[in-house]
C-alpha cells in the first residue's frame, strides 16, 4: 500500500496544471503506469509541434491505449483526429496495421481526471473502458477492496458486485446473471498448497497432470506473483495438438489455464496466505487489479 501511495504522490508532484479539474502528466513519466491502461480509454494532450498541421486541438479525449513499443505510445483514435491513413500521420502509423498511431512519448501527456478518493483506498484509475459511459466505484469485501467500473452501455448497466457467501466479485448486466471476475482464497502456505482444495471443489480438474506453476507473462501489479494451473505430460501433449486447430476446452478445468481469456492466480508478497483468482476475460472485466488493497 505504501508503494501505491508513493506512486500516486509522485504522479501529482510531476504533473503540470491543466484545466481547473485536470492534471497533466508526461507519458514518459515513470510514475505513470500506462501498461495498466492497455485496451482502455484515456484523455491525452499532444505537444504543439506534433499537433501542428495534424490535429484541430492538442487535446484529444477517449483514445484507446493500444500498444507500448519502446519510446512510443500507440493510440487508437480514428474518428477523433488520429487517422493513420492520412498523409500527415503516415510516419506514425503502426506497421502492424492495427489502425492506431504510435507517437513518441516526448510528444504526448495524459490528462488525469479529477482526483476521486475513498477512505482507505488508492485514488481511482486515470483510464476507463469508456470515458463518458463509465465511472469508478470503490468496492470492499472480506479484507479486500478494489476499484471497479459501473458502465451504462446500449446493452444495459454493467457493474461489479460482491458476494459475501462465496467471497468473490462478479460482473453482471442489468442485475442479471453473475460472472465471477475475482475470487479470494485463504491458504497459509500459498498457491501451490491451495491446489488440492481447488481440485476437491471441482474448480480445477482432479488430475495429477494439472499442476500449479508460477508464471511471468501475466499483467500482475508490483508486489504480486502470478500462478496458473497448467497441464503437463500426456494432457499437455493432447492440448497442444488441438490448440493448433481450434480453441479447446480448458485442459485443467474452470480455473485452469485457457486460451480464450486472461485468467490467473495472484499472490501478494506481503500476505502470501491470500490467493486471488483474476478473470480479465478477453478485453477486461471492469476491475482494476492494480488497486487491490488487502486488509485482515
Amino acid at each position: 500500500m505504501k508503494h501505491v501511495l508513493g506512486t500516486i504522490v509522485a504522479i501529482f508532484l510531476l504533473a503540470a496544471p491543466a484545466a481547473a479539474d485536470q492534471t497533466v502528466v508526461p507519458a514518459a513519466s515513470s510514475a505513470l503506469n500506462l501498461r495498466a491502461a492497455l485496451g482502455k480509454q484515456i484523455d491525452v494532450r499532444f505537444s504543439e509541434s506534433f499537433a501542428r498541421d495534424r490535429l484541430a486541438s492538442t487535446d484529444v479525449d477517449g483514445v484507446i491505449v493500444y500498444e507500448l513499443p519502446e519510446g512510443k505510445l500507440c493510440l487508437f483514435g480514428q474518428g477523433k483526429g488520429l487517422e493513420p491513413d492520412k498523409p500527415e500521420f503516415a510516419a506514425f502509423a503502426n506497421p502492424s496495421g492495427g489502425g492506431d498511431v504510435c507517437v513518441p512519448l516526448a510528444d504526448v501527456s495524459v490528462r488525469l481526471p479529477p482526483l476521486q478518493a475513498e477512505a482507505g483506498a488508492p485514488p481511482a484509475p486515470f483510464y476507463s473502458t469508456d470515458r463518458k459511459g463509465c465511472k469508478w466505484v470503490w468496492q470492499q469485501g472480506k479484507g479486500i477492496g478494489l476499484w471497479t467500473e459501473q458502465c451504462q452501455f446500449d446493452t444495459g448497466l454493467w457493474d461489479v458486485v460482491y458476494d459475501a457467501d462465496r467471497d468473490l466479485f462478479s460482473l453482471r448486466v442489468d442485475a442479471g446473471e453473475h460472472y465471477p471476475v475475482l475470487r479470494q482464497f485463504r491458504e497459509a502456505k500459498g498457491a501451490q498448497a491451495l491446489l488440492p482444495a481447488l481440485k476437491a471443489s471441482g474448480l480445477v480438474l482432479d488430475d495429477a497432470e494439472c499442476v500449479m506453476a508460477q508464471v511471468a507473462d501475466q499483467p500482475t501489479p508490483p508486489g504480486w506473483t502470478a500462478w496458473q494451473v497448467v497441464p503437463t505430460g500426456k494432457r499437455k501433449e493432447a492440448f497442444d495438438s488441438v490448440v493448433q486447430i481450434e480453441v479447446p476446452e480448458p485442459p485443467c478445468g474452470e480455473l485452469g489455464y485457457r486460451v480464450d481469456l486472461i485468467g490467473f492466480f495472484m499472490v501478494n508478497d506481503a500476505k502470501p496466505d491470500r490467493v486471488l483468482y483474476v478473470n480479465l476475460g478477453q478485453d477486461g472485466t471492469m476491475i482494476d487489479i492494480g488497486s487491490i488493497t488487502l486488509g485482515e
